[in-house]
């Protein structure tokens, strides 16, 4: 058999999957019911003297209670993605544990994640999540206001 006879029930599977993700219909999700255990978080030094050969990280943590409404999704296969908005000045890394409804991962600012894959079973998701930051503490001129924000991938 040759290699060419071998690639072509993948690329035939290729273009299948490239058109079902094509046809994807991505939506914002209604988060309103979110709540922040502290609006301001404040961010420490990681190391207490860095000097120039040292860590220049600084870090804080927060929980969340995600309140996600799903009910327009409802008993359909979708993607859940979290996402933050670029942040001025300093590049925010984001890492969060869940409690399992959701995937822990890691998250810049101008980026998205998959949290969750799956069929929605809930009209509401309600998970609380730990979210450590962590950026470079010598680019942080003043206060970061965050945007993190919820996206469904959903197929027609």
């Amino acid at each position: 058999m040759t290699v060419c006879r071998l690639l072509r029930p993948l690329a035939a599977l290729l273009v299948l999957v490239t058109a079902a993700a094509a046809g994807a219909a991505t939506y914002r999700v209604d988060d309103t019911g979110t709540h922040l255990s502290q609006p301001v978080t404040p961010m420490r030094w990681r190391q207490l003297a860095p000097g120039r050969a040292g860590d220049h990280t600084v870090e804080g943590r927060l929980a969340v209670a995600l309140r996600l409404r799903l009910s327009p999704w409802l008993n359909r296969p979708a993607r859940l993605y979290m996402g933050l908005a670029p942040t001025e000045g300093a590049q925010m890394v984001a890492t969060w544990r869940t409690q399992g409804r959701l995937l822990p991962g890691t998250l810049r600012g101008g980026g998205r994640t998959l949290v969750f894959e799956g069929v929605v079973r809930d009209a509401l998701l309600e998970e609380t999540i730990v979210l450590d930051l962590t950026a470079d503490g010598r680019t942080i001129e003043g206060p970061q206001a965050l945007q993190f924000f919820f996206e469904i991938e959903v197929t027609p």
